[in-house]
């Protein structure tokens, strides 16, 4: 089966690498891919479809889930630290996340589209987690991005 990410989250990811103005990557920066396991992926959010795929421009990389499940997909986007800062200012109400990293907030619906974001900055990196809005979506993305700062 070939993986084709959905429309609306493939866009979302172009405009975001757009908006937050980054070009070149840094060799220290975490594989996204690398950041969660399919089984703690799978047991948080639901039953994957393949493997994620994993994708680059400039100094964004980044990790695409899709779930058999129908409730849509999923992205883990690495970027440098000062992608935080930007995505701040695209936000239309962040909130603000104890715990996680040096720095994380929440946001809903940047881009017109119906995710849950949840940004994380650790040293000179930020990842970004973005899910599909479904219910417990928070906590979701929350519990992920407490594992994925581990291996950071």
């Amino acid at each position: 089966m070939r993986w084709i990410p959905t429309s609306r989250l493939f866009t979302a990811m172009a405009i975001g690498i757009g908006s937050l103005g980054i070009d070149t990557r840094s060799d220290a920066a975490p594989a996204p891919c690398s950041l969660l396991t399919e089984a703690e992926v799978e047991q948080v959010v639901g039953k994957l479809i393949g493997s994620p795929k994993a994708d680059q421009e400039g100094r964004a990389a980044w990790c695409n889930y899709e779930f058999a499940n129908g409730t849509g997909d999923m992205s883990v986007m690495v970027i440098p630290a000062d992608g935080i800062e930007r995505g701040r200012k695209k936000s239309k109400s962040p909130l603000v996340v104890k715990g996680l990293g040096d720095e994380a907030f929440f946001d809903r619906g940047m881009h017109g589209l119906e995710y849950v974001n949840l940004f994380i900055k650790k040293g000179e990196t930020t990842v970004q987690i973005s899910l599909k809005e479904m219910p417990g979506d928070e906590d979701k993305v929350k519990t992920l991005g407490q594992k994925a700062v581990r291996r950071m």
